[in-house]
C-alpha cells in the first residue's frame, strides 16, 4: 500500500459511509515526535508485553502512564488518540497516525456520522482516494 503524505484525500474503506477527507498532518512513528515517550515506562511496557503479564498489571501500568503524559504533552489530541488506538488487548501497537479534515464525516461502522470535523485516525486505517 502506497504511503500517505499531507495533503492526500483519503477515505476510510471498513466503514459503511467512508467519508472524505484531506490528511493535515502525518506523523510515523509517535514514539520518535513526542519526548515523553523516551520515558522508562516504554521500556517497562515492552517488557512487560514480552513476559506475558497479567492484564491488570498491565492496564494499571497504563493508566498510570497516560495520567501522566497527557498532562505533560503539548500534543495531547494526537495522545489521546495513540492510547484509544492502542487499547488493552493490542499486541502491535499503532505508531503512525494522521490528521485527516473531514469534509464528509465517516460513519461509527452503523449508519451514525462522526460529528467531529478534524481526527486523528492510525495511518494504516485511511485509504488515499
Amino acid at each position: 500500500m502506497a504511503k500517505l503524505k499531507v495533503g492526500d484525500l483519503v477515505h476510510l474503506p471498513r466503514r459503511k459511509n467512508k467519508g472524505l477527507g484531506i490528511v493535515l498532518k502525518y506523523v510515523e512513528d509517535i514514539t520518535k515526535e513526542i519526548d515523553a515517550f523516551k520515558d522508562e515506562f516504554w521500556i517497562t511496557h515492552a517488557q512487560m508485553i514480552k513476559e506475558g503479564c497479567r492484564t491488570a498489571d498491565l492496564l494499571d501500568l497504563r493508566k498510570n502512564a497516560r495520567i501522566h503524559l497527557l498532562e505533560a504533552s503539548p500534543e495531547r489530541d494526537l495522545l489521546e488518540a495513540y492510547f484509544q488506538y492502542n487499547n488493552s488487548w493490542c499486541p502491535k501497537n499503532k505508531k503512525s497516525f494522521i490528521y485527516i479534515k473531514w469534509f464528509k464525516q465517516p460513519s461509527f461502522y452503523e449508519n451514525a456520522r462522526s460529528s467531529d470535523k478534524e481526527q486523528w485516525h492510525p495511518a494504516d486505517w485511511a485509504k488515499a482516494m
